[in-house]
């Protein structure tokens, strides 16, 4: 049998029939995988902790044509604070979902798998997981190659970035005033590029301690929401999570 070890992150576990569950699994030497664990579902199944979203386990697995075989999998982290607080599990499930939909099968990356393992990590303990994932986006986009610009005016090269400068997700960047004539741009306040620049250099680590006003925050979840769905083509299924539970909680 063909063989191989690794830990990976689950990035999505989905029901099949007779108690089987199909897993895409993110590991920092095989990239994104795609498997299945046989009769998980049944009570009596010791691998049913291993393979729920979020959990970072190692996984024993055969390799298959189309799909591999989970032969054995134990949890190593499974992340219980993320399952407890509905916010909390709707940002994990959002950045494990931009992992998913942003990379290609069978390509490691290494910085992609830290940033996920790290942002799960912070999550548990962040006060303010909102940036937290806020940096994880920023710092995604950034590693694949779609760092934004914003240094000054995409199209004019002008450094200015003060009233009335926007953010053009077909673009990739920032848009001066003179240069934002087109529709589908987002207001990108001076703060809001501060903040973004800040969380691209910044150690991950200390992300939650920034002060962001309400106004930046949601220049920056709105600038975010249009450049990820501009780059994956759809808009995260995760995202209607939150809102909906942000509305019960309102």
């Amino acid at each position: 049998m063909n063989l191989y070890r690794v830990r990976a992150v689950v990035l999505n576990s989905r029901e099949m029939r007779d108690a089987h569950r199909v897993l895409t699994l993110y590991s920092r030497e095989n990239g994104k995988i795609r498997a299945v664990a046989h009769g998980v579902n049944k009570p009596s199944s010791r691998k049913r902790g291993a393979v729920q979203p979020f959990s970072f386990s190692d996984f024993l697995l055969r390799r298959g044509r189309e799909l591999d075989t989970v032969n054995q999998c134990e949890g190593l982290e499974v992340f219980p604070a993320l399952w407890g607080d509905l916010e909390r599990m709707g940002y994990a499930a959002h950045a494990t979902e931009l992992v998913d939909g942003l990379t290609a099968d069978g390509e490691p990356n290494g910085t992609v798998f830290d940033l996920l393992l790290h942002t799960l990590r912070r999550l548990e303990k962040a006060v303010d997981a909102e940036l937290v994932v806020r940096g994880l986006e920023l710092r995604l986009v950034s590693v694949l190659g779609y760092r934004p610009r914003l240094d000054g005016c995409v199209n004019c090269g002008s450094g200015e970035t003060g009233s009335g400068t926007v953010f053009s997700a077909g673009d990739g960047g920032l848009v001066c005033k003179s240069c934002s004539t087109a529709a589908g741009r987002v207001p990108c306040s001076g703060e809001t590029v501060a903040v973004m620049k800040l969380m691209l250099d910044w150690d991950p680590a200390k992300l939650d301690r920034l002060r962001v006003s309400h106004r930046s925050r949601r220049e920056l979840q709105v600038v975010m929401r249009e450049y990820l769905q501009w780059l994956t083509e759809v808009r995260p299924r995760s995202l209607h999570f939150l809102e909906s539970v942000r509305r019960g909680s309102s």
